[in-house]
């Protein structure tokens, strides 16, 4: 590998980082091969690929040749494959050539050709057709990332650990520098990788626990404490957590997701959460249960003697689909009415006396 003492991360042929030497059999003497990729291509935005694979904008890898492939299969490299690219022909304010570092989608790019996302032709000022170097680099997996949005749209995601942990997927490392560009809801959000660590210039994110801090987006402004008794209370609370390497936007962020945590759970059935109430006597019934009987029977009373007869209008009768309605009292239709006469004979049914055709012989 390359000898590249801005990652950190620097081996030689006779030894290094154990932990990247190629794994070989027991016993087995070092071939002395060469574990170095380096070459140099053109280099094309996405959005010129004959494939629509406009999707790979948010990400951090590129699309190279098939040739690579074959000539990195001959090599002793580590996995997953890490390039750095570089622009030999521009440098930064600080006077190094401008670089970052990315993986590799797919070897189906045409010869001499490299295709890269736009944050990524941007960040080392290529246009189209430039000659860039790409050269096989191993970098140190990464425990913490410090980013900085660049607007203030970003407070507007709920779920920003969701959205970061999904659109991190597509990338292989992060370098000191980059802005790199995440898509969410059809909306595109740029983040400025400000910190990294244990390397504080680039690292590998492939498979690995990290943690996402932010610095405040641009634009960003302070709230503004209020003043009143609870201030000094605030400033004991302040002071008592002034240690703490959270920023004030992470903290409005992690609220956020608190309050939309509460709100879900809030939301769902929550079981055996009443009150219980005896039925034995009305003596060992709760004081609230009581009160709350006492004055649900005040004001159904009190509702019962302010409507009288006169005011009961008919209303329009609006149920749901599916819903039977029986609280009208039950009216009967004109000329069903019983008269005098049908009642003496619902009287007089049944009030004769028994006979028998056969008298019964005496013995």
């Amino acid at each position: 590998y390359a000898e590249d003492s801005d990652d950190d991360f620097a081996m030689d042929i006779g030894g290094g980082f154990g932990g990247f030497m190629p794994p070989r059999p027991l016993h087995a003497r070092y071939t002395g091969r060469q574990r170095q990729f380096t070459k140099f291509y053109s280099a094309y935005p996405i959005a010129a690929y004959q494939g629509n694979k406009m999707d790979a904008n948010y990400g951090g890898k590129i699309f190279m040749p098939p040739s690579a492939l074959d000539e990195i299969s001959q090599l002793e490299v580590v996995y997953p494959l890490l390039f750095k690219l570089q622009n030999d022909e521009e440098e930064s304010s600080s006077g190094t050539k401008l670089r970052t570092h990315c993986g590799v989608l797919e070897f189906t790019a045409e010869e001499g050709r490299v295709y890269l996302p736009q944050w990524m032709m941007d960040t080392l000022r290529l246009s189209p057709g430039s000659a860039v170097e790409v050269i096989n680099v191993a970098l140190l997996h990464g425990s913490l990332v410090k980013l900085q949005p660049q607007s203030v749209d970003f407070l507007d995601i709920s779920d920003h650990r969701a959205v970061l942990e999904n659109a991190l997927r597509r990338f292989s490392a992060l370098t000191v520098g980059d802005m790199i560009t995440i898509e969410y809801n059809n909306h595109e959000y740029k983040l400025n990788v400000l910190e990294t660590q244990p390397s504080p210039s680039a690292i590998n994110i492939v498979e690995t626990d990290l943690s996402v801090d932010f610095a405040p987006p641009i634009g960003y402004v302070e709230p503004t404490a209020q003043s009143g008794p609870g201030s000094q209370a605030s400033n004991s609370s302040s002071m008592a957590n002034i240690n703490q390497p959270t920023s004030s936007m992470a903290k409005d962020i992690r609220q956020k997701e608190d309050a939309a945590k509460g709100e879900a759970a809030s939301l769902r059935f929550q079981a055996f959460r009443g009150a219980g109430v005896r039925l034995s006597s009305g003596a060992d019934k709760p004081s609230s249960v009581r009160s709350y009987a006492s004055s649900t029977a005040d004001n159904n009373e009190k509702q019962s003697q302010d409507i009288s007869p006169d005011d009961e209008t008919p209303v329009p009768l609006d149920l749901p689909i599916g819903t039977l309605f029986f609280g009208y009292k039950l009216i009967p239709p004109p000329g069903s009415e019983p008269t005098d006469a049908n009642d003496a004979n619902e009287e007089d049914k049944f009030q004769g006396e028994g006979r028998v055709l056969r008298q019964r012989r005496k013995r």
